[in-house]
């Protein structure tokens, strides 16, 4: 389960692949304009966008607890500007998983519609704001549109340290390898 010196741990990948997975998913089911999921023909499929969205955070707040007990492997040697373009773009990513979720419950919320999950509604725990409950509906889905553009990115990287630096970044986080 844990990170060795040359590779992550299957802890570590697991969470990574599910967070793949869910947002790809997610992103999927959340095609059209944001209103047209709260309507009534579309109400399975906001539920699952919605609890897509949850299980993104919740699996997000555990990796980053994992990441405190497991550590990472060693780096692989590269020019610094590699390493600081890997952080910012892991920086980056772990702010749109948060963000993407919280301005989703909130733009929700300020619209004065509940958060719906399979079986169970959570109502709107704050003040209906429609005008901010509308901004933050258009930074969720600008944010959601991003994060694809962000981990498009990251997956470049990976695939030009596989196919041209020949280094073990790639293998680091594939599974099996």
């Amino acid at each position: 389960m844990r990170s060795t010196s040359s590779r992550y741990g299957a802890g570590a990948r697991l969470f990574h692949w599910l967070t793949v997975m869910l947002v790809l998913v997610a992103y999927v089911l959340s095609s059209g304009d944001g209103y047209s999921l709260y309507s009534a023909s579309a109400d399975g499929l906001r539920r699952i966008h919605e609890t897509l969205g949850v299980l993104v955070f919740s699996v997000v707040v555990l990796r980053l607890v994992w990441r405190l007990i497991d550590s990472a492997p060693a780096k692989q040697p590269m020019p610094r500007w590699m390493t600081l373009i890997a952080q910012l773009v892991h920086f980056v990513l772990y702010v749109f998983l948060i963000a993407i979720p919280t301005t989703a419950v909130l733009g929700t919320w300020l619209e004065g519609i509940p958060v719906t999950l399979p079986g169970f509604d959570i109502a709107p725990q704050i003040t209906k704001a429609h005008g901010l409950g509308h901004l933050m509906m258009e930074i969720h889905a600008t944010l959601g549109n991003a994060i694809l553009w962000v981990a498009g990115v990251h997956t470049a990287a990976a695939l030009f340290h596989y196919f041209y630096l020949r280094d073990e970044v790639f293998q680091s986080m594939i599974p099996g390898a």
